[in-house]
């Protein structure tokens, strides 16, 4: 079995910007569609089980955007920061 090296993995994930962007930019609007998703349901549709469910999948929405979104920004901020500070230690 391959061992996963947590300190490489981080470092190549730091240098995928495009990757990281995507990832943040998909995450929002998953996250914006899923409060969309409520605001219709709470506004536009009557007190029954449709708007409820619609409800609902709007919070699963917003969850997984948010999950997704905050991946893509550790990517861009977090991870940038790790590896200035690793390559930094590498030269000294």
């Amino acid at each position: 079995m391959k061992r996963i090296n947590l300190r490489r993995f981080l470092l190549e994930q730091a240098e995928k910007q495009r990757n990281n962007l995507t990832l943040l930019l998909a995450g929002a609007s998953l996250f914006f569609l899923g409060t969309g998703s409520i605001y219709y349901a709470e506004h536009a549709l009557r007190a029954s089980l449709q708007q409820e469910m619609l409800a609902l999948a709007g919070i699963g929405l917003m969850v997984l955007g948010g999950l997704i979104a905050a991946a893509g920004y550790i990517g861009l901020s977090v991870l940038r920061l790790y590896k200035f500070i690793t390559d930094k230690d590498d030269h000294d």
